[in-house]
């Protein structure tokens, strides 16, 4: 897992606005590589709505300044264009944004509070060398962000875009500190639901069944392969599913190297036609069996994905949620090189 990426969505709150009331902030900053005509859109990320443009002269943003509520998580893009650059956050004072049009991207941003320890988190702390106490840094943090704004939509935000990072116990916790009223909204309820569904199936757990149908039509389910005797893999994936698609050749990859030491991989559809599925099947050479047609949200509390479950040999929830590196070195662990 690319431990930057994930960082680089994180920002540690301090406590600058008042509650109730409203804050000025300001936009300034050089543009590298940009065109005459180009002008840059900012976008509250939580609500996908515009709140200003930014245009471009002598290689310079012409300041803007506007007003808001409350803090909010923006991501910034050339008009014209869906490719995001990045995220800072408009809060009260004068932020900076140094900005590449050649490759994209905000290099750096800060000037304010919030923006300069956020831009501060693009370095990985000496105890993230591993997922566990990288995760539980990151819980910690998010912790703090909601304990100093808990009635702030930024912090539900949050809540729910790291949440595939901790067990479901743990974002449980995070939801019922949020206000009354952001616990109230139809997502925080619905995150809720789908997380308290994912209790009985931490790590820890023993498996629940999980049924559909093969490529062939035919009833399969996952009791046919958990629970028998050998390390399970199972990789909740679907045909829409961008990262899903780009993770695939890594756990093909795996699934080559470890099954003749006893390793088996199984997929698992998530909300996909079934031909859709198996196109991918074909076309990417999947040779692991797949379960289509499942309901992993319901059994399983899968609310978003590429997902994985590694099952142990009794059939008890090893590890959910690895990827990439941090899965190559869990089944390392247990099977060697």
């Amino acid at each position: 897992m690319n431990k930057k990426l994930i960082i680089t969505a994180l920002l540690i709150f301090v406590a600058v606005a008042v509650q109730g009331q409203r804050f000025t902030w300001r936009i300034e900053g050089a543009v590298a590589n940009a065109m005459p005509t180009d002008t840059l859109i900012v976008v509250n990320a939580e609500k996908r709505s515009t709140i200003t443009t930014l245009q471009i002269k002598d290689g310079n943003i012409i300041p803007v300044s506007g007003t808001l509520d409350e803090p909010a998580v923006c991501r910034i893009a050339k008009k014209g264009r869906q490719k995001w650059m990045g995220e800072f956050i408009l809060e009260s004072g004068t932020i900076n944004l140094d900005i590449d049009l050649g490759i994209e991207r905000i290099k750096h941003f800060g000037g304010t509070p919030m923006n300069d320890e956020y831009a501060n988190m693009f370095t990985i702390q000496p105890q993230d060398t591993d997922m566990n106490s990288f995760n539980k840094r990151m819980y910690e943090t998010i912790t703090r962000i909601v304990a100093i704004h808990p009635d702030y939509a930024i912090s539900a935000y949050l809540v729910e875009r790291f949440q595939t990072m901790f067990k479901p116990s743990e974002t449980i916790r995070l939801i019922e500190k949020l206000s009354p009223d952001l616990q109230a909204t139809p997502k925080m309820e619905r995150l809720k639901e789908n997380l308290t569904l994912g209790l009985d199936t931490e790590e820890g757990k023993m498996f629940k069944e999980l049924t559909g149908k093969n490529p062939e039509g035919k009833a399969i389910a996952l009791s046919e392969f958990v629970g028998k005797g050998s390390y399970v893999l199972a990789d909740f994936w679907a045909s829409w599913c961008v990262p899903c698609l780009d993770e695939i050749p890594s756990v093909i990859s795996l699934y080559d190297k470890y099954k003749d030491k006893g390793l088996k991989v199984i997929g698992v559809t998530v909300r996909d036609a079934p031909e859709k599925s198996e196109s991918i099947v074909q076309k990417l050479g999947i040779p692991f069996p797949q379960i289509y047609e499942s309901k992993p949200l319901s059994i399983y509390g899968v609310n978003a994905i590429p997902h994985t479950i590694l099952f142990a040999p009794d059939g008890t929830i090893l590890a959910r949620g690895l990827r990439g590196d941090e899965l190559g070195k869990k089944l390392k662990e247990i099977f060697g090189e």
